[in-house]
Parts: C-alpha cells; structure tokens; sequence
C-alpha cells in the first residue's frame, strides 16, 4: 500500500467551505486557490467528487485525466492520486460514505473504481440535485439527500455493466472465466494475451471497456467475493477458506479484507452472520 497520507472522513486538502453530516454520509464543499499542486494522498472513505467552478488534472495510478466544471468522478477508498488545479479558482462538492453504508452495500458496489468514466448527463443532474439539497437546509433536506445518493450509487453501478447491444467478444468473456477460475499465482498479462490471441495492449484496453475494471481488479473482486460467500454461509476455517478462495495463505486474505472492507475476515463473518463460527477439522 501507498505510503501517501490518508484522509479521514470527509476531510479534503482544500478549504471547507461547508460540511454536513447525514445518515452516515457526509457532504463537503471545498475551494482551491488557482494552480495548487495537491501531494500524492489517499481517501479512508469512498465517495463522489462534484466539480462546481474551476478543474484540475487528476494524476491516478500513472494515468491522468481533466476534471472540468460539471464532472463527477468516482473516489474509491485507498487509491493513491494527486491533482494540480487549473489557473482558476477551483469548488468542489464531495460526498463521503461511512464505512458502516460502504460495507452494507459492498458486494454491488464492489463493480466501481475510480478511473471509470462517468460521464452521463443523469450523473451530472444528480449531483447538482444533490448539491442544491445540501445547501437547502429545511427538515426534508436529509431525506432528499439520502435518496438522490442512493440514485447516483445506482447510475454509477449502471456505468459498469455493458449495454446489451455490446456484448465483450467471446475471446474476452473466456479471459475472464480464466481469471474466475485462478487458484494460487495468478497469470500475467502476457500469458492471458497468448491464452485470447490478442496483444496485451488490445486485452487491457478490451478489459476496461466491457468490465470497466483492469483484470487484476476483476480477480481481487473475484478472491473476494468467492471468500465472502464462504464466510457468510459455511463454518469452514479461516485458512480452508484462504486457499479455496485463490489467496496464498490466510494473512494474505487478511489483508485483502482489511484493505478493502476495513475488517478482518472473523469480523466480516460475525457481523454477517450475527454468531462466531467454529472452524472444523
């Protein structure tokens, strides 16, 4: 993991200029003075950034890419970036997810990373929806709020799954059964290319237009997800589980957990499940 800075919750490298806190949310509006250079950091929390006025070039995992006025991003938690604002005065809106609303809803939102494109312009009318209720102010505000970010959740999860008329070809849909199936080591890239017959230039490119993820995000979801069933329905060990699930060990998956869900594997399955299980064998 990175050795940036993190940021708690709701917390920004700008100046606040507002913040409020609702239903395990907290919304944020911030200004940056023209061409500040914010250091490589980190977000505890996952959320949506809302650029009202201004811009700047986002820099994220060795890829940059501009965040005019009206341009709504996804923040996932713990990825590393940095930002250089434009020669103008920049505010931006954010909304941040308690981890308790993060992890309710995980397994669905598990599909969003932060170099998606999310460039509807349903996702930009949300988000001013959802601005103009944070600066309203009357008792039903919270209510509003809560049920447009349920709305630009689900639009955001929307944008990840390919529109029927574009089917991933078939050399592609087999890539990610591959990477469904791995047990222990994954395969590099070069070896999936060779396995599709396409360069790995065209499989990463193929990847993240049809999955909107990279293929190692797909198998880290994967691990996760098949290691989650487990622990929600079976008593088996920690260590049992580790292994079927593609990770190498038991610290390995320990790992991954806290990374991602900010709990241990035994704390995923007692909340899940409301008991301890006893492993067997």
């Amino acid at each position: 993991m990175s050795s940036a800075p993190v940021l708690g919750f709701g917390r920004y490298l700008g100046t606040p200029l507002q913040r409020l806190e609702v239903a395990g949310l907290v919304l944020t509006e911030s200004i940056y003075p023209p061409g500040a250079l914010l250091a490589l950091h980190r977000h505890r929390h996952a959320g949506f950034r809302l650029t009202l006025e201004g811009g700047f070039t986002e820099v994220l995992e060795g890829r940059a890419r501009e965040c005019p006025p009206r341009s709504v991003v996804f923040q996932a938690p713990e990825v590393a970036h940095e930002q250089r604002i434009t020669g103008r005065r920049t505010r931006t809106f954010n909304v941040d997810f308690s981890e308790a609303v993060w992890r309710s809803r995980y397994p669905l939102l598990s599909r969003l990373d932060s170099q998606m494109e999310l460039t509807s312009a349903r996702m930009s009318t949300l988000s001013a929806r959802l601005y103009q209720e944070f600066h309203r102010g009357d008792d039903v505000a919270a209510l509003a709020i809560e049920g447009l970010v349920l709305e630009l959740l689900a639009e955001a999860v929307r944008a990840t799954t390919p529109t029927k008329a574009s089917a991933p070809p078939a050399w592609l849909a087999r890539v990610r059964e591959l990477l469904d199936e791995v047990q222990g080591s994954p395969p590099t890239l070069a070896q999936l290319a060779r396995e599709a017959g396409v360069s790995p230039t065209q499989l990463g490119r193929g990847f993240r237009q049809f999955f909107r993820c990279t293929p190692a995000d797909h198998l880290r979801r994967a691990r996760l997800e098949r290691a989650s069933r487990a622990l929600r329905e079976t008593a088996r060990s920690l260590s049992d589980i580790a292994l079927e699930a593609g990770y190498c060990d038991q610290s390995h998956m320990t790992r991954e957990f806290s990374r991602r869900l900010r709990l241990t594997p035994a704390e995923y399955r007692r909340l899940l499940t409301g008991r301890s299980f006893r492993p067997t064998g």
